[in-house]
């Protein structure tokens, strides 16, 4: 099921875009940019939001939008907005939001290859998913790590590094 994110989002984009056509002379070459099929309102809104400190809605619609993989720039991104506010909890419920799906990937794609060694394309898919779950758990690690000794979870820490 979608979190609310995904909707307030997509009711915030459409309105965006809808003020901003209706500010457009129609001859403009810019409303192309508007339509319906653009991008760019919602990159817009999502820019307002981190800039808001919109941070429960953009952790919810981060895992929603790349609980399997993508994302990278976006989600690290966020996390980077997290980690500046210290907001480690938000950062830790992003990562472990993300990690199941990636996990779940490589499961899949390993099953795949022993179904089929001799694919080539079955490697290749193992090893991106792979390389998406190590990007979040390097993220979990610098966040548990980048501490002062005496601060630092040694538990998380392992549970991680065993991941």
């Amino acid at each position: 099921m979608e979190p609310d994110a995904v909707n307030i989002l997509a009711d915030e984009v459409e309105s965006y875009r809808l003020k901003t056509l209706k500010e457009l002379p129609a001859s403009s070459e810019l409303r192309k940019l508007y339509s319906e099929t653009s991008t760019l309102p919602r990159e817009e809104i999502l820019g307002r939001w981190r800039l808001d400190e919109r941070f429960d809605e953009l952790v919810d619609y981060v895992i929603y939008q790349y609980e399997e993989g993508g994302g990278e720039f976006f989600w690290k991104q966020v996390l980077l907005d997290l980690r500046l506010k210290k907001d480690e909890a938000r950062a830790f419920r992003l990562l472990e939001g993300l990690l199941p799906g990636r996990l779940d990937k490589v499961k899949v794609c390993s099953k795949k290859l022993k179904k089929y060694p001799d694919n080539y394309l079955s490697a290749a898919n193992l090893g991106i998913a792979k390389g998406e779950a190590l990007k979040v758990l390097y993220e979990h690690a610098y966040i548990l790590e980048n501490k002062a000794a005496d601060q630092i979870d040694k538990t998380k820490v392992k549970k991680i590094k065993h991941r």
